[in-house]
């Protein structure tokens, strides 16, 4: 299963908005603040209970840094490393809490064997399938600013 974390440029505020995808189908919305983000790339999740919310989360570990969560909030003065997920946005503000519901469909592929990626990248960055001249098809990662 692959989760995108689909950033977009961080707003003066020092908030990144994104989109969260599974398996290529919309999910909900990520706020990040632009001070504390992880590198863009490609990280095991899993899930595990939070011992500061007693509640079963999400996580990721990144280089240099391990137990990043996913959970609730509105703005990214509400977080100092984690990824916010909501079902709303509304410019720089989020609302209705995802993280339960991403802990479900973690732990369920988790549950039926299958590994769990999350892939984090700016949204300039488009996926392209493209069929080459004797029928085979290639996919290009395609770098462009807008």
């Amino acid at each position: 299963m692959l989760i995108e974390l689909i950033r977009e440029k961080p707003a003066k505020s020092g908030a990144v908005r994104s989109k969260v995808k599974i398996d290529g189908d919309f999910f909900g919305y990520g706020l990040e603040n632009s001070a504390y983000m992880f590198p863009n790339g490609v990280y095991t999740l899993y899930g595990r209970t939070s011992p500061k919310f007693g509640r079963n989360k999400v996580y990721i570990n990144v280089p240099g840094r391990s137990n990043i969560m996913f959970h609730g909030g509105n703005t990214a003065d509400q977080t100092t490393g984690c990824v916010l997920v909501a079902a709303s946005r509304d410019g720089e503000t989020i609302s209705g809490d995802l993280s339960d519901e991403l802990f479900n469909v973690v732990d369920a592929a988790a549950n039926r064997g299958e590994g769990v990626a999350l892939e984090a990248r700016d949204d300039n960055t488009k996926i392209i399938v493209a069929l080459g001249v004797i029928g085979a098809i290639g996919v290009y990662l395609l770098n462009k600013e807008r």
